[in-house]
């Protein structure tokens, strides 16, 4: 009772209004937020049947746009990527996915940068498995200097709608949603765009973005997000408008924003809505933790929409702020929580998890015998890791000290930004890249061939590291380096990633690990 009473009381800070209704619940019949942990941001949601699947941004890490399933909206699997191979076009930025489904066919519709020019485009891409990835269609809208963020819409006479966000680069004009119909089979556009957030029809705009489309009873909804998204000076939120027709003038809430950060959660926005079969409406979006942040990127949470009866305005059930707990969507529900990634590379179980930079020479895997055979096929260094899910985390390996090449353990922003923990030849060494200079932190000769490597994160952006001969007895290098400052690891829009590194260097561009874990508290 005492451990339920400090819950209640946790909960009534962040959410004073609607903890009561909860306070009755069993602990079974709620969930907390995120239901997706770690860097996942501009989530898309679909349903089909009792299925339902998420996608989000993986800005230049790859495989491209992490997809996952659920049958319960609150427990998420990754089964893999819309994209295995990156499609040729494609330079980077992948952001902002749109998944649809259409008589029995699965979209994407994505944002990239598209190579030669740098410009942002949206792609089109289909599958009618969802679980094996997307065949490109290539590029489907260019707009000037960037097309960004599309969502389909299907109306109730059948006809498909594409809304895309556009003039964000262009200093002559303001912002807008813009919108086209669709052809029958969805891979190209039909007569003439037209502006939902038309500014010359006195739209009050501040840069419309992240935006979704649901019918309910007589009204055209636009939900859409404004304000700054992406880094800890955020101010992200959601609001919302109505229109009895796409082409019609739209009303703007004038109790926006709807949603908006408060509490635990931080930026909220760039959300999907999508409908159950008992006709109650849920927005995933993504959103910053109040204390890891950038360190860990955008999460997805998911909360309830309801609409007034009286005023056919939608509202969130829990309040205009995340909330941090809620009730199950689904009756016989648990959530579950699995903070710890374990991968002993015997199998391909966990290889939908690990992503790798695409501005680097992609890293050539083989496992024999429980080793991981780690290569870098170019000259310079390559990076596979995954997404910690909190601030603080612990990851350990066991590497080989064979051969003159650095290969260890990394936290990593990007090329030019991260830690380097391993084995270089017969020194241990500590590297720091910061703004791409080369700094060596930490060196120790070591008479033996096994390694255990350890790297621990606390509160998101300070990390101590340790080896050990016998995983049993560790060593820290702190008797010679202080704990590292990683304020310098995030980048704009993406959380960091934890995983391993291997250099190329003369004659020796392998490395080899008999395990990786990663414990997140």
């Amino acid at each position: 009772m005492k451990k339920l009473l400090r819950l209640f009381l946790l909960l009534s800070i962040y959410n004073p209004a609607p903890v009561s209704m909860l306070f009755a619940q069993n602990v079974e019949q709620t969930y907390r937020n995120p239901v997706i942990s770690g860097d996942f941001p501009d989530p898309t949601l679909i349903r089909a049947g009792e299925d339902y699947y998420a996608a989000g941004t993986s800005s230049d890490f790859a495989p491209n746009y992490p997809v996952y399933h659920s049958r319960d909206l609150i427990n998420w699997e990754r089964i893999g990527a819309i994209f295995n191979e990156t499609p040729e076009w494609i330079k980077g930025d992948c952001w902002a996915p749109e998944l649809f489904y259409n008589n029995g066919t699965y979209f994407a519709y994505y944002t990239a940068k598209r190579k030669g020019d740098n410009i942002s485009c949206i792609g089109v891409a289909t599958t009618n498995d969802i679980t094996k990835g997307f065949e490109d269609h290539g590029i489907l809208i260019e707009w000037g200097k960037e097309a960004i963020d599309a969502f389909v819409f299907k109306d109730e006479d059948g006809q498909l709608y594409i809304t895309w966000k556009a003039y964000g680069l262009d200093n002559s004009r303001p912002v807008e949603i813009l919108c086209s119909e669709l052809s029958e089979d969805g891979l190209s556009l039909v007569g003439k765009h037209f502006s939902l957030t038309n500014h010359q029809k006195a739209w009050v705009g501040d840069g419309e973005e992240g935006q979704c489309l649901v019918k309910h009873k007589d009204y055209y909804y636009l939900f859409y997000s404004v304000g700054g998204c992406c880094d800890n000076k955020c101010n992200y939120r959601v609001h919302v408008a109505r229109a009895k027709s796409l082409k019609g003038d739209w009303e703007q809430y004038g109790k926006n924003p709807v949603l908006y950060g408060g509490g635990l959660w931080k930026c909220s926005g760039h959300g999907t809505v999508v409908q159950s079969p008992d006709n109650r409406y849920f927005y995933l979006y993504h959103a910053y933790h109040a204390y890891d942040f950038e360190y860990i990127g955008r999460q997805g949470l998911l909360d309830e929409l309801i609409w007034d009866e009286k005023t056919d305005w939608p509202y969130f059930r829990y309040g205009n702020i995340p909330s941090a707990q809620a009730e199950m969507p689904f009756e016989n529900t648990i959530q579950k929580k699995d903070r710890w990634f374990y991968d002993n590379f015997r199998s391909l179980e966990k290889d939908c998890y690990w992503q790798w930079d695409m501005n680097l020479p992609q890293p050539q895997i083989s496992k024999t015998d429980g080793v991981l055979s780690l290569t870098t096929p170019e000259s310079g260094f390559s990076f596979r890791g995954i997404n910690p899910l909190t601030g603080n985390y612990r990851m350990e390996t066991l590497v080989a000290n064979k051969g003159e090449n650095l290969k260890g353990l990394c936290v990593y922003g990007n090329a030019s930004n991260l830690l380097a923990w391993g084995m270089e030849g017969t020194n241990l060494t500590l590297y720091k890249y910061e703004n791409n200079i080369k700094m060596k932190l930490f060196s120790q000769y070591m008479n033996t061939f096994n390694v255990y490597l350890k790297v621990e994160s606390v509160n998101a952006r300070f990390f101590r590291f340790y080896w050990s001969e016998n995983r049993e007895d560790w060593h820290s290098s702190q008797k010679s380096v202080e704990v590292i400052d990683g304020h310098f690891l995030p980048q704009w829009g993406k959380g960091i990633r934890a995983g391993l590194i291997v250099e190329n260097k003369e004659e020796d561009y392998t490395g080899k690990f008999s395990y990786f874990s990663l414990e997140n508290e």
